[in-house]
């Protein structure tokens, strides 16, 4: 009697487990559809001008190019 309660209570966890990982599955697929859904309808942000020229600070000073001596 007992092992029959022992399988019963390993295929009631089996199900659950199952139907739980089912639906979580389900809804990131969802949010996963949604998305692609708002970058194929160009809602994405596109880069600005304004991290393509850094920001250079005067105060580096100038550049030495130096050659090696044999």
């Amino acid at each position: 009697m007992a092992f029959l309660r022992i399988i019963l209570f390993a295929v009631l966890i089996f199900y659950a487990f199952s139907s739980l990982v089912r639906l979580i599955f389900r809804r990131r697929m969802r949010k996963l559809q949604e998305q692609m859904e708002q970058f194929s309808q160009g809602d994405t942000k596109a880069p600005s001008n304004e991290d393509k020229n850094p920001h250079i600070d005067p105060n580096i000073g100038e550049y030495t190019d130096f050659e090696e001596v044999e």
